[in-house]
């Protein structure tokens, strides 16, 4: 989970705090990677989801934690897709998942 949250908020910090200028190059291909890896965080969270013990006191929510990461790769997908970067309002996640 701890590699998650890393991935997580690097995301959420390089769509948050971009300005408003276009990508470079070093920059869209970072993104693209972080993409591709919070893309395969995808699998790794059904896997978990799955693995759960429904006995267990503490439940981690699946469904929040799958909706706040839809909203970050969205939020990556929509500034690769722009040739600029202007401010808009976003809508917040969550990031209580327990």
């Amino acid at each position: 989970m701890r590699f998650f949250n890393i991935y997580f908020f690097t995301a959420l910090l390089l769509v948050v705090s971009a300005e408003s200028y276009a990508i470079t190059d070093s920059e869209r291909a970072v993104l693209i990677r972080l993409h591709h890896e919070l893309e395969l965080s995808r699998s790794m969270i059904d896997e978990a989801e799955q693995a759960a013990n429904p006995q267990d006191r503490q439940h981690i929510q699946y469904p929040q934690l799958k909706n706040d990461l839809n909203k970050i790769l969205q939020g990556i997908a929509d500034a690769l897709a722009s040739e600029r970067r202007e401010p808009r309002s976003l809508s917040p996640i969550n990031g209580d998942y327990q």
